[in-house]
């Protein structure tokens, strides 16, 4: 049987995939083009047709992490017609289900921070701050409503993530999660209903 030959785009995405899950394990400076040819089944020339150089790659890969096929960000698109605490539990499930299912890029991200990469910084500047802003925003409109108590938004909105991000290192990176096996929409509603209550304007 002849093997089916890869078409530009899918031979694209092998090439991100293979480095991704690479540069997970053995960093980035431990993974060589070379190595991730091998890997890929291919030639270093037919990486570097596609990326001119080994620092390519890391947009790339934020690129299909992150972003839908126009470019627009998969979670931001999510978050369109939401409102209220629907908002908090689409960003939550959304990031603990995402990191549940492949936990490669997270890893990749942690790896990046470590070794003072400048894959980190390029997700933080993007994506990381979009998310960041997006809730700092909304937070602020519900603290303006009287929803809220007064409180600094970019920091409310960092303390939610933090605690969505933990969860999903804890039980990825750090193996809790075989001894924690509680579903993803209990997670999601219990760390929502703590942050609404912990937020929430009291009267009188």
């Amino acid at each position: 049987m002849v093997k089916r030959r890869l078409t530009a785009q899918e031979r694209y995405a092998q090439v991100v995939k293979v480095a991704m899950r690479l540069f997970s394990q053995k960093g980035f400076k431990g993974t060589t083009t070379r190595t991730i040819a091998q890997q890929a089944g291919i030639s270093e020339a037919i990486i570097f047709k596609h990326f001119a150089k080994k620092e390519d790659l890391y947009s790339a890969i934020i690129d299909m992490q992150c972003n839908d096929r126009q470019g627009q960000s998969i979670l931001m698109k999510r978050l369109e017609n939401k409102k209220g605490r629907e908002i908090f539990k689409e960003i939550a499930s959304f990031l603990i289900q995402k990191h549940r299912d492949d936990p490669t890029f997270m890893k990749l991200l942690m790896f990046s921070a470590l070794e003072g990469h400048k894959l980190s910084n390029i997700f933080m500047k993007t994506r990381g701050m979009e998310t960041l802003d997006f809730l700092a925003k909304y937070i602020n409109n519900l603290i303006k409503n009287g929803r809220f108590k007064k409180m600094e938004a970019r920091l409310a909105a960092r303390a939610f993530l933090g605690m969505v991000l933990y969860y999903s290192i804890t039980q990825e990176v750090y193996g809790m999660k075989k001894f924690f096996r509680t579903p993803v929409k209990r997670v999601v509603d219990t760390f929502v209903d703590i942050f609404f209550e912990g937020m929430k304007r009291r009267r009188g």
